[in-house]
Protein backbone atom coordinates (compact mmCIF):
# COMPACT_ATOMS: atom_id res chain seq x y z
CA UNK A 1 0.00 0.00 0.00
CA UNK A 2 1.13 3.42 -0.77
CA UNK A 3 1.48 6.15 1.55
CA UNK A 4 -1.02 7.98 -0.01
CA UNK A 5 -3.56 5.11 0.22
CA UNK A 6 -6.15 5.00 3.69
CA UNK A 7 -7.94 2.22 5.03
CA UNK A 8 -10.94 2.34 7.50
CA UNK A 9 -9.77 1.01 10.54
CA UNK A 10 -10.48 -2.74 11.03
CA UNK A 11 -11.61 -4.45 14.34
CA UNK A 12 -9.03 -6.65 15.65
CA UNK A 13 -9.14 -10.29 16.64
CA UNK A 14 -9.91 -9.86 20.21
CA UNK A 15 -12.89 -7.66 19.59
CA UNK A 16 -11.15 -4.39 20.23
CA UNK A 17 -11.50 -1.36 17.62
CA UNK A 18 -8.20 0.69 16.72
CA UNK A 19 -9.74 4.06 16.54
CA UNK A 20 -7.71 6.95 14.91
CA UNK A 21 -6.42 9.60 16.80
CA UNK A 22 -7.10 13.44 15.06
CA UNK A 23 -4.00 12.84 12.98
CA UNK A 24 -5.28 10.40 11.32
CA UNK A 25 -3.03 7.52 12.19
CA UNK A 26 -3.55 4.38 14.02
CA UNK A 27 -4.77 5.33 17.84
CA UNK A 28 -5.55 2.88 20.98
CA UNK A 29 -7.63 0.40 21.53
CA UNK A 30 -10.88 0.46 22.86
CA UNK A 31 -14.12 -2.09 23.31
CA UNK A 32 -17.26 -1.17 21.36
CA UNK A 33 -18.60 -0.54 24.38
CA UNK A 34 -16.27 2.67 25.58
CA UNK A 35 -17.74 5.56 23.84
CA UNK A 36 -15.09 8.28 21.84
CA UNK A 37 -15.31 11.54 22.37
CA UNK A 38 -18.63 14.03 21.56
CA UNK A 39 -17.19 14.16 17.96
CA UNK A 40 -16.32 10.55 17.45
CA UNK A 41 -19.57 7.94 16.89
CA UNK A 42 -19.10 4.41 18.55
CA UNK A 43 -18.81 1.53 16.00
CA UNK A 44 -20.17 -2.04 16.65
CA UNK A 45 -17.32 -4.89 15.86
CA UNK A 46 -19.64 -7.92 15.76
CA UNK A 47 -22.74 -9.03 14.45
CA UNK A 48 -24.23 -8.43 10.82
CA UNK A 49 -23.84 -4.76 11.56
CA UNK A 50 -19.97 -4.45 11.98
CA UNK A 51 -19.15 -1.16 11.80
CA UNK A 52 -21.99 0.55 11.73
CA UNK A 53 -22.45 3.81 13.62
CA UNK A 54 -25.37 4.26 15.83
CA UNK A 55 -26.34 7.73 16.40
CA UNK A 56 -29.26 8.95 18.40
CA UNK A 57 -31.77 10.61 16.74
CA UNK A 58 -31.40 13.68 19.40
CA UNK A 59 -27.49 13.69 17.60
CA UNK A 60 -28.64 12.55 14.57
CA UNK A 61 -31.17 16.49 14.79
CA UNK A 62 -28.66 18.46 17.02
CA UNK A 63 -29.38 22.26 17.15
CA UNK A 64 -27.12 24.72 17.97
CA UNK A 65 -28.61 27.15 19.97
CA UNK A 66 -30.92 29.67 18.57
CA UNK A 67 -31.78 27.13 16.36
CA UNK A 68 -35.45 26.69 15.23
CA UNK A 69 -35.70 23.62 13.09
CA UNK A 70 -38.82 22.41 12.36
CA UNK A 71 -37.49 18.71 12.92
CA UNK A 72 -36.24 19.56 16.12
CA UNK A 73 -38.97 21.45 17.85
CA UNK A 74 -41.29 18.33 16.85
CA UNK A 75 -38.79 16.05 19.12
CA UNK A 76 -38.52 18.27 22.02
CA UNK A 77 -42.47 18.21 21.89
CA UNK A 78 -42.59 14.80 21.31
CA UNK A 79 -39.82 14.06 24.26
CA UNK A 80 -42.60 16.36 26.12
CA UNK A 81 -45.65 14.19 25.35
CA UNK A 82 -43.50 10.34 25.83
CA UNK A 83 -42.47 11.88 29.17
CA UNK A 84 -46.05 12.87 30.70
CA UNK A 85 -47.21 9.00 28.81
CA UNK A 86 -45.03 7.63 30.99
CA UNK A 87 -45.88 8.97 34.18
CA UNK A 88 -49.77 8.14 33.49
CA UNK A 89 -48.74 4.72 32.90
CA UNK A 90 -47.03 4.27 35.85
CA UNK A 91 -50.20 6.39 37.93
CA UNK A 92 -52.19 4.31 40.21
CA UNK A 93 -54.62 7.00 40.57
CA UNK A 94 -56.87 6.92 37.23
CA UNK A 95 -57.65 11.10 37.64
CA UNK A 96 -53.70 11.59 38.10
CA UNK A 97 -53.18 9.79 35.36
CA UNK A 98 -55.40 11.72 33.37
CA UNK A 99 -54.17 14.84 34.35
CA UNK A 100 -50.47 13.70 31.99
CA UNK A 101 -52.57 12.77 29.80
CA UNK A 102 -54.45 16.09 29.17
CA UNK A 103 -51.26 17.77 28.77
CA UNK A 104 -50.67 15.32 25.84
CA UNK A 105 -53.61 17.00 24.23
CA UNK A 106 -52.74 20.61 24.96
CA UNK A 107 -49.49 19.82 23.03
CA UNK A 108 -51.05 18.65 19.86
CA UNK A 109 -51.65 21.71 18.01
CA UNK A 110 -47.96 22.84 18.27
CA UNK A 111 -47.20 18.80 17.00
CA UNK A 112 -50.02 20.20 14.13
CA UNK A 113 -47.76 22.88 13.26
CA UNK A 114 -44.77 20.50 12.76
CA UNK A 115 -46.88 18.19 10.11
CA UNK A 116 -45.14 18.59 7.22
CA UNK A 117 -42.05 16.69 8.85
CA UNK A 118 -44.00 13.89 6.57
CA UNK A 119 -47.11 12.11 5.82
CA UNK A 120 -46.68 9.33 8.19
CA UNK A 121 -45.94 11.94 11.02
CA UNK A 122 -49.20 13.81 10.07
CA UNK A 123 -51.63 11.35 9.84
CA UNK A 124 -50.43 9.81 13.27
CA UNK A 125 -50.88 13.55 14.93
CA UNK A 126 -54.40 13.97 13.32
CA UNK A 127 -55.22 10.77 14.22
CA UNK A 128 -54.33 11.04 17.94
CA UNK A 129 -56.21 14.66 18.01
CA UNK A 130 -59.57 13.20 16.82
CA UNK A 131 -58.84 10.09 19.19
CA UNK A 132 -59.42 12.84 21.99
CA UNK A 133 -62.44 14.93 19.97
CA UNK A 134 -64.39 11.29 19.96
CA UNK A 135 -63.89 10.82 23.37
CA UNK A 136 -65.40 14.08 24.45
CA UNK A 137 -63.16 14.58 27.77
CA UNK A 138 -63.43 11.03 28.99
CA UNK A 139 -60.37 9.23 30.02
CA UNK A 140 -58.09 6.89 28.70
CA UNK A 141 -57.96 3.68 29.83
CA UNK A 142 -54.89 1.87 30.44
CA UNK A 143 -54.53 -0.17 27.47
CA UNK A 144 -55.09 3.47 25.24
CA UNK A 145 -52.58 5.22 27.41
CA UNK A 146 -49.97 2.06 26.78
CA UNK A 147 -50.69 2.11 23.10
CA UNK A 148 -50.33 6.10 23.03
CA UNK A 149 -47.51 5.80 24.37
CA UNK A 150 -45.83 3.27 21.97
CA UNK A 151 -47.31 5.28 19.32
CA UNK A 152 -45.61 8.79 20.18
CA UNK A 153 -42.31 6.72 20.93
CA UNK A 154 -42.21 5.19 17.70
CA UNK A 155 -42.62 8.63 16.24
CA UNK A 156 -40.40 10.34 18.11
CA UNK A 157 -37.57 8.09 16.92
CA UNK A 158 -38.44 7.77 13.17
CA UNK A 159 -40.83 11.08 12.64
CA UNK A 160 -40.21 11.02 8.84
CA UNK A 161 -42.15 7.82 8.61
CA UNK A 162 -44.06 7.21 5.27
CA UNK A 163 -47.48 7.49 5.21
CA UNK A 164 -48.30 3.26 5.21
CA UNK A 165 -45.94 3.38 8.26
CA UNK A 166 -48.03 6.03 10.02
CA UNK A 167 -51.31 4.43 9.32
CA UNK A 168 -50.12 1.08 10.68
CA UNK A 169 -49.30 3.19 14.12
CA UNK A 170 -52.89 4.36 13.98
CA UNK A 171 -54.39 1.02 13.08
CA UNK A 172 -52.58 0.13 17.08
CA UNK A 173 -54.62 3.04 18.41
CA UNK A 174 -57.51 2.11 16.62
CA UNK A 175 -57.36 -1.79 18.01
CA UNK A 176 -58.03 -0.31 21.90
CA UNK A 177 -61.25 1.18 20.92
CA UNK A 178 -59.67 5.09 20.25
CA UNK A 179 -62.24 6.44 16.92
CA UNK A 180 -59.59 8.62 15.14
CA UNK A 181 -61.85 9.79 12.50
CA UNK A 182 -63.42 12.97 12.43
CA UNK A 183 -66.92 12.50 14.37
CA UNK A 184 -69.06 13.83 11.26
CA UNK A 185 -66.91 11.84 8.93
CA UNK A 186 -69.48 8.83 8.68
CA UNK A 187 -72.45 11.02 8.72
CA UNK A 188 -70.97 13.25 5.29
CA UNK A 189 -70.19 9.81 3.48
CA UNK A 190 -73.93 8.70 4.01
CA UNK A 191 -75.12 11.61 2.83
CA UNK A 192 -72.93 11.24 0.04
CA UNK A 193 -73.81 8.01 -0.72
CA UNK A 194 -78.03 9.11 -0.38
CA UNK A 195 -77.52 12.16 -2.77
CA UNK A 196 -75.91 9.39 -5.44
CA UNK A 197 -78.62 6.96 -4.92
CA UNK A 198 -81.24 9.66 -5.34
CA UNK A 199 -79.08 10.80 -8.84
CA UNK A 200 -79.64 7.24 -10.27
CA UNK A 201 -83.15 7.10 -9.90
Amino acid sequence: MSDTETSAPKPSLDGLLLVPDEAGTAGTKRSDSTATSARDLVFKTSGATALAPVISIDRLWEAAPGTTSQMVRALELLKEASDNLTQAKSCNDPRTADRFVQRVQVGLPRLFACRSIGDGFGVIVNSIHFAFANLQGAPLNQDQINALWRVVRELRNKPAMTLQQGIERVSQLEETGLEVDPADLESLVEGSAEEDEQGLR
